[in-house]
């Protein structure tokens, strides 16, 4: 089992080409940072009707790249304040068929532990997109940035992909939001805690899912990291949905946020809490005016740097 760990980030299509430009650009000026080539990605993510291998924290996939197969299972693992750490396994199948020998009980949850499930499944969605690599060394760590473009699709409707993961190779994972932020102040781009698995899911369920409440003896960090779940969680609704009152949840929970960080973040709060009234514009609507201005996402991103330090 590999453990990834991952900085995902999504940016507006009107936004997309100007990141991979900016990503080449570092390419042709840093010698230890080279592009991959580009990869068009085909995958059927499986689970039952009632979605139990996601309630249970699941994702099972095949792809299809250059004419071979990957299984794959994800788990949900656990959320590190924007960040996400999981376990992965991924084997190479002959064809585009599960097999279900190359799972074994200790990769599962103990109420998938019966296989029965594995009669009830099929595919429920599938993502197609073109994904495009570089792998970098950026503060003393080997990093791997994706630019994924394409949708996800399923007899429920569809969702546009349009993201940047940094995932760490090797070395420190403060590396990887210097490494995003760097990018940032070129790009607008936002912190985003959805995979494309839950975006496959909430085809068919358009719920917004919180983060878990608070214990009562939350410490005072873990209140502040909360807000910031809840921050990010509506910021890709309101995105998603292309709905400006979810802005007033964001709003909400900036103001949460604000009393559990140090003088200099809870400011940059501060300002962005008067960014709508600057970016105001009768002809554009709010979350696309929010999505195309780099503030956002640069506080996202500083914040949730500092969070993760507190750990």
């Amino acid at each position: 089992m590999a453990t990834e760990l991952e900085l995902k980030l999504m940016v507006h299509p009107t936004c997309f080409d100007k990141a991979v430009q900016a990503l080449d650009a570092f390419c042709v000026k840093e010698v230890n940072a080279i592009r991959q080539p580009t990869l068009n990605l085909m995958n059927g993510y499986y689970d039952t009707q009632d979605a139990l291998l996601m309630s249970s924290g699941i994702a099972l996939r095949v792809r299809s790249v250059n004419e071979e197969y990957i299984q794959t299972l994800k788990t949900r693992g656990v959320s590190r304040v924007g960040m996400h750490a999981r376990g992965e396994w991924e084997w190479n199948v002959p064809t585009d068929a599960l097999d279900f020998e190359l799972i074994t009980p200790d990769m599962l949850p103990s109420n998938l532990h019966n296989k029965e499930w594995q009669s009830k499944i099929g595919i429920v969605y599938r993502t197609d997109f073109e994904r495009q690599i570089w792998l970098i060394d950026f503060a003393g760590s080997k990093i791997e940035v994706v630019c994924d473009r394409g949708e996800v699709t399923s007899p429920y409707g569809h969702d546009g992909i349009s993201e940047i993961e940094f995932e760490l190779k090797q070395g420190d994972e403060t590396s990887l939001y210097q490494a995003a932020l760097s990018l940032a102040q070129q790009v607008p781009l936002q912190v985003c805690t959805v995979s494309k698995a839950q975006r496959g899911v909430r085809l068919k369920t358009p719920i917004i899912e919180l983060p878990d409440d608070l214990p009562e003896d939350a410490q005072h960090f873990q209140i502040g990291a909360y807000w910031y779940e809840v921050w990010l969680t509506y910021w890709e609704a309101m995105v998603h949905r292309e709905d400006d009152s979810l802005y007033q949840e964001i709003e909400t929970a900036l103001l949460n946020l604000q009393n559990y960080l140090p003088n200099e973040l809870s400011g940059k709060i501060a300002y962005l809490l008067t960014i709508p009234e600057r970016l105001l514009d009768p002809e554009k609507p709010l979350f696309l005016s929010l999505s195309q201005d780099t503030q956002m996402g640069v506080s996202m991103l500083e914040i949730g740097r500092w969070l993760n330090l507190q750990h």
